[in-house]
């Protein structure tokens, strides 16, 4: 349950990929958090890795949250928020609306009914509200969604987002971002940050997330010390919760474990049903038959697994690291975006590691 006094700060999230987008995402709340200061509120930021033990392309949550100083709240820790807190949900790679992210959870997890969605995309708001409504909401949503194309602005894609938030958000105010920048010495981005908040078109939206949204978790009937079967069950609704809290209810605590035991792995040759990784792939495998000679080495090459014997891909488990494309002497597989191979639609905003090296200049 959320910390009844964290309802009383002012919350931001932005979501964003490990290494693709780690140095924008800690700039744009360490931006955000300064103009909090300069608009007279406490401010802190922080970052989340989601729950994998890796960091190319996993999702990362970066967080700025502000307060009142004549209000005494106390963030304890570098916390992962539970409770519907966000007045602010920023999306730096539109193919995470496609997945579950953040602890396996929905992108608008957590986010107040009137909350502000800021995507960066070059995809046309329709196609972008269609996506949400279908697989991020866990409840009904009325607020405001801004899609904005941020490289056409500047490489540094932190600026161009922080008009398009400012120009929707009443939080802090476009005054109080660029008195940020000059106390950060970034004033040189200011005239980025306008432009993107003159042509920012915030449209208002109300979204009914449906019955099934709703639907309380059913968790098995729990016993003093899981078996197997109920452990799995347990595995089963974690890795289908649609926020934090669901996923948090549904982990064993140390007390149900047997006595020294960590917890039930995966069955030989088996996957881990609770350990999905989907949401990793921004990229994803397709594979022509018609050249396909039936070789095997991307089955043996794939490092997670995903890729099965008869080269067909299982997609709750493929990262997109384009490894069977690499290896496939014949070039029978192809990667193409998740935005094309879900919706037929092109993300021109998508990028590789290998753009990121080159237009984010690091």
């Amino acid at each position: 349950m959320a910390i009844p006094e964290y309802e009383r700060l002012t919350w931001a999230v932005v979501h964003c990929r490990g290494v693709l987008h780690t140095a924008h995402g800690s700039n744009l709340v360490r931006i955000l958090a300064t103009a909090g200061m300069v608009a007279g509120k406490e401010s802190y930021y922080y970052m989340r890795y989601d729950d994998s033990p890796e960091r190319d392309n996993v999702p990362m949550m970066f967080y700025a949250v502000m307060g009142d100083p004549r209000v005494d709240v106390v963030l304890h820790e570098e916390v992962e928020p539970v409770g519907r807190l966000f007045d602010a949900v920023l999306v730096m790679d539109s193919s995470m609306l496609l997945h579950r992210t953040s602890q396996r959870a929905l992108i608008l997890d957590g986010a107040k009914e009137d909350a502000v969605l800021v995507v960066n995309t070059s995809l046309p708001a329709v196609r972008v509200l269609d996506v949400v409504r279908e697989r991020q909401l866990a409840h009904d949503w009325r607020g405001s969604l801004v899609t904005i194309r941020a490289r056409t602005y500047d490489p540094e894609i932190a600026y161009p987002l922080l008009g398009a938030l400012a120009k929707a958000w009443n939080r802090v105010r476009i005054g109080d971002i660029l008195g940020a920048l000059e106390l950060l010495g970034r004033g040189h981005k200011a005239p980025v940050v306008e432009e993107a908040y003159r042509d920012a078109e915030p449209i208002k939206v109300f979204l009914r997330a449906g019955e099934k949204a709703f639907k309380k978790l059913e968790l098995p009937e729990s016993r003093e010390w899981w078996d197997l079967e109920t452990y799995r069950a347990y595995q089963a609704a974690a890795a289908g919760a649609r926020t934090y809290e669901e996923r948090m209810a549904a982990m064993p605590r140390w007390e149900v474990l047997a006595p020294g035991l960590i917890e039930f792995g995966p069955t030989p040759g088996g996957k881990n049903i609770g350990f999905t990784t989907s949401f990793e792939r921004y990229l994803r495998p397709q594979v022509d038959r018609g050249k396909c000679t039936d070789c095997k080495l991307c089955h043996h090459y794939c490092p997670d697994g995903a890729m099965g014997f008869e080269a067909v891909v299982d997609l709750n488990y493929c990262t997109g690291c384009g490894i069977c494309s690499e290896v496939c002497p014949v070039k029978a597989i192809s990667m193409v975006g998740e935005w094309e191979a879900e919706k037929g639609l092109r993300e021109e905003e998508l990028l590789t590691i290998e753009e990121a090296l080159r237009e984010y200049m690091y």
